[in-house]
């Protein structure tokens, strides 16, 4: 176990900037044409001592969540992963998100069995609650039977990132018989082994993000024992989880198009294209975006905590709405000022177009702004229903 104190020099973030574009980005390549996780890349932050960034020093983190003692310290690590690769950026995200939740809930026995030892070397978790033609946030046809020692669980999970090298996932389910789901929402701890456990990975063809393999799992009439779940039924939505991810995207989007927008401006250096008015009018009105988006996130971050939870939920929903804009200005701009030859694969102009478009879009931004307004508005809200 590395120390925190010697981890979490000065010079960390500085460091890993320069891994993430001069190696991570040049590896993106191969992983999009491949469809592989970036296990090495993933590898090479756990062996820098950051890859359990959200997990308590107690337990062998950095105790770098939001409710951590250093709140910006895992959002500034993906933010900055993001700057050479996306993929990557998503599957730590995930993973730190995961292992969040399941620290905080998990029982003394669960932080024996699964915390610790996870915490102690390389692993991957996974969390998932999509699932096909889902139409709500907190309803899934994938329902648990209660059994003797445990429960019953069978349905079909999608979009679980990590879980082609997942040590552990966290699926949702509906106990079967009751509707609310302040009551049903049940959280399992599945291991790859279990009997009926089944993960498919070649369904997860999009057109960006592909290194985020992100698998579907079907769930076979799979027996899952009591030491396998995962706080009280209901304690998902009722502790507001859903609300603390926001600025988890927000993080990959700002990084993301930070890179872009870096590797722009190196693009046009190189090309002498600097003292080109229209090059610095572009440039200049591509800054003011990514200025206003980090200001917003900053402030969102410093927000959770001022002890007003629904407040620091919809200045992070906000964050994440301005990095996303940000994201598709950055792109507009580039893509016109680069020109075609950029967008050939020796260059990663492609690539970062295509994570940002397929990542971006995901989190559905009419809705963000819906509930913002909602609020605004006085009128009723929820800021957990939103990815």
């Amino acid at each position: 176990m590395l120390d925190p104190e010697v981890v979490l020099t000065a010079d960390t973030l500085k460091e890993l900037d320069r891994h993430a574009v001069e190696v991570f980005r040049t590896r993106a390549a191969a992983h999009e044409e491949s469809g592989s996780l970036p296990l090495e890349n993933l590898k090479e932050i756990h062996a820098r001592g950051l890859l359990h960034a959200t997990v308590s020093r107690e337990n062998g983190g950095l105790d770098g969540s939001l409710k951590g003692s250093d709140p910006a310290l895992f959002l500034q690590l993906l933010r900055t992963i993001c700057h050479g690769d996306a993929s990557t950026g998503h599957c730590f995200q995930v993973h730190n998100h995961a292992f969040w939740l399941l620290e905080n809930l998990a029982t003394p026995d669960q932080v024996e069995r699964f915390v610790r030892p996870l915490a102690s070397r390389f692993s991957l978790l996974a969390t998932v609650g999509s699932e096909p033609d889902r139409v709500d946030m907190y309803k899934f046809s994938t329902k648990a039977r209660r059994a003797d020692g445990g429960w019953r669980v069978t349905g079909i999970k999608n979009f679980a990132t990590n879980a082609p090298a997942a040590d552990l996932v966290i699926a949702f389910a509906a106990i079967d018989g009751v509707d609310d789901y302040f009551q049903n929402h049940l959280m399992l701890l599945i291991e790859p082994d279990m009997a009926g456990v089944t993960i498919e990975d070649d369904w997860y063809r999009p057109n960006g993000m592909r290194a985020a393999r992100s698998s579907v799992i079907r769930l076979d009439d799979v027996f899952v024992p009591d030491l396998h779940i995962l706080g009280q039924p209901g304690d998902y939505p009722r502790g507001r989880w859903q609300g603390r991810m926001h600025l988890g995207f927000a993080a990959n989007y700002l990084g993301t198009s930070e890179g872009l927008f870096d590797w722009y401006v190196d693009y046009a250096r190189a090309r002498n294209k600097g003292a080109n008015p229209l090059t610095q009018l572009r440039v200049g009105e591509m800054r003011i975006a990514l200025d206003a988006a980090r200001a917003l996130f900053t402030q969102a971050i410093a927000a959770w905590g001022s002890g007003d939870v629904v407040a620091a939920e919809l200045a992070s929903m906000s964050a994440k709405s301005a990095a996303a804009h940000a994201a598709f200005e950055v792109v507009q701009k580039v893509v016109h000022g680069a020109g075609a030859t950029a967008q050939f694969d020796a260059h990663p102009l492609g690539r970062f177009v295509r994570d940002l478009q397929t990542h971006v879009i995901h989190a559905g931004h009419d809705r963000t702004a819906q509930i913002l307004g909602q609020a605004a508005l006085g009128e009723v809200f929820d800021s957990t229903l939103q990815r």
